[in-house]
């Protein structure tokens, strides 16, 4: 009787190894996490009322580049169309956000927007606009918001409010949104956030050897403090033209070239024309490449 005991002991003791080894995964055989979606994040297009650089057309060979990478949705990061320097010629200015919103809707994908400075304008219906934002509004619909899309909460931030310490923040009553916001989202849920002057950049102390306050935010530490706690994965930012990452903490922050680099001029600081491509993962995992979508000047008479 022990000595059935036993054997039936050491079987069930083999079968549990054997079934212990046969679910152990090998070095290289890790299974394959499937990518859940991607998406395009464009800055700096600058398309203007010229259409220097012939950018019309660059712009639709971005936006055939991006549809034929099958991207979710495009998030433009600002400075979408070239209007504060406009003067009175308001009906320029409208015409050229409406040429801007005629061509990206043109690719026939979900399109989302970020207002940069050059997007503002300071008439309108022929009375002044102070904060310049109401041209955009028009188009593009409100100059800060959110939006979901398949488990990821992605934040549009305008960072254009003139404060005391420099031309360009985000409002006190933009902040009460912003906690809300994150309070209805939740700690877990992964979050993008896009603001087209970046919270954090190496921009001038890098490329210049000193530090312009007027290329970033000015109240960073308060958005910061927002933010803090949160599932905050990456924030994207466009104003500089040059392709930038930083990592704080878990965070990193991406400044994403341009479109239009060189203002249709060629590269900038060795950034090409481009966009970001971002990719995720069924895990939530992000990554991201600049894409150069082939334009150069050479062609710009396309």
């Amino acid at each position: 009787m022990k000595k059935n005991c036993l054997n039936w002991f050491l079987s069930a003791a083999f079968l549990f190894l054997l079934g212990s080894c046969a679910n152990k995964v090998k070095p290289g055989q890790e299974p394959e996490v499937k990518e859940k979606f991607t998406f395009a994040y464009f800055t700096d297009v600058h398309l203007n009322k010229d259409n220097r650089g012939n950018g019309d057309v660059a712009l639709r060979m971005a936006l055939s580049d991006a549809k034929n990478k099958r991207v979710d949705f495009i998030l433009f990061g600002g400075d979408n169309a070239d209007t504060d320097a406009l003067g009175d010629a308001e009906h320029t200015a409208d015409s050229l956000h409406e040429r801007f919103k005629s061509i990206v809707d043109e690719a026939g994908i979900p399109l989302y927007f970020t207002i940069g400075n050059h997007d503002r304008y300071y008439r309108r219906n022929g009375e002044t606009d102070t904060l310049g934002f109401g041209l955009f509004e028009k188009y593009f619909g409100n100059t800060f918001g959110s939006f979901d899309h398949k488990g990821v909460h992605f934040i549009t931030l305008n960072g254009l409010f003139p404060c005391e310490k420099g031309p360009y923040s985000v409002s006190p009553e933009e902040m009460e949104w912003l906690k809300s916001d994150l309070q209805k989202v939740g700690k877990e849920v992964p979050v993008v956030v896009s603001i087209h002057v970046p919270m954090l950049s190496l921009y001038y102390p890098v490329v210049e050897g000193n530090f312009k306050g007027a290329d970033m935010i000015c109240n960073t530490k308060d958005v910061f403090e927002v933010l803090n706690g949160y599932n905050v994965q990456l924030v994207l930012q466009g104003h500089q033209h040059i392709y930038e990452q930083i990592q704080e903490r878990n965070r990193w922050f991406v400044t994403a070239g341009a479109v239009s680099a060189y203002w249709w001029g060629g590269a900038f600081l060795e950034t090409e024309e481009g966009y970001l491509l971002v990719r995720v993962d069924e895990n939530n995992r992000f990554s991201w490449e600049y894409v150069d979508y082939g334009w150069s000047v050479g062609n710009n008479n396309n």
